[in-house]
C-alpha cells in the first residue's frame, strides 16, 4: 500500500495524518476522539459519583422501595376503620402479626420512628436488639405495647403515647414481636433474660 510509506502525510481531502505505528502493513489515520465525547464521558463519571454517594451512602436518600412503602403505608392506613379500636391484648396482637396488610403499615411506622435506634432490621444501634430471645422489660406480648406506650430505661426508650395513636402502637407492638427470630445484618449483643416463645394462636 503506497499510502503507508508517507509518514505524517495528509490526504487531499484534509484528513488527519497517518499514525507512526504499523501492523501487518496496515496503518491508520490519527483521528482523535472529539471533545464533546470526552465531555460526555467526564460528565457520566461525575454523575455516577454523585449518584453512588446519594443513593448508596447518604442516610438522607430514599430508594424506590422506600417510596413505594410510603405510598403503601398511606393506602393501608385507610383500612384501620374496619378493625375499630384495637386492644393491646395477646389475641389481638397475634391477629395483627398474621395480618399482612397491618404488618406493612406497622413496618412503615417502625422505619419512621424506631429504626434510628433499633436499626431498620431490628438488630439495634444504640437501642436494644429486637431479634433475639432476650428481653429486659418484656415478659409477654402486651408488655411490648406497654414499653412503646410508656417508655423504659429511664427515658432511654421514649414514651410514644402522645406521638402515635393507640391503634398504631398496637400494630407496632405486633411488628416488633414479629422481628423475634429474624436475622439482622448486624446485631447488638443480647441483653436481659430469655423469655418463652410467643403464643402461636
Amino acid at each position: 500500500m503506497n499510502s503507508t510509506q508517507n509518514h505524517g502525510a495528509h490526504s487531499p481531502s484534509g484528513q488527519a495524518s497517518l499514525m507512526e505505528h504499523e501492523y501487518d502493513g496496515i496503518r491508520e489515520y490519527d483521528n482523535p476522539t472529539p471533545g464533546w465525547w470526552h465531555a460526555l464521558f467526564l460528565a457520566s463519571v461525575f454523575f455516577s459519583i454523585c449518584y453512588t454517594a446519594w443513593y448508596h451512602v447518604s442516610p438522607l436518600s430514599s430508594s424506590i422501595w422506600d417510596k413505594w412503602r410510603a405510598s403503601e403505608v398511606e393506602e393501608f392506613a385507610r383500612i384501620f376503620g374496619e378493625f375499630g379500636d384495637l386492644e393491646p391484648d395477646t389475641p389481638t396482637l397475634i391477629k395483627m402479626m398474621n395480618d399482612e396488610r397491618m404488618m406493612a403499615v406497622a413496618q412503615g411506622i417502625f422505619q419512621g420512628n424506631c429504626a434510628a435506634c433499633h436499626a431498620k432490621d431490628g438488630g439495634g444501634i444504640n437501642g436494644v436488639n429486637l431479634t433475639d430471645d432476650h428481653y429486659k422489660t418484656v415478659k409477654s406480648l402486651p408488655d411490648i405495647f406497654n414499653v412503646i406506650t410508656r417508655g423504659a430505661a429511664n427515658g432511654a426508650m421514649p414514651a410514644w403515647e402522645n406521638m402515635i395513636s393507640k391503634n398504631e402502637r398496637v400494630i407496632l407492638a405486633s411488628y416488633v414481636a414479629s422481628l423475634r427470630g429474624t436475622k439482622p445484618g448486624a446485631a447488638r449483643p443480647a441483653e436481659g433474660e430469655v423469655i418463652p416463645a410467643w403464643p402461636i394462636e
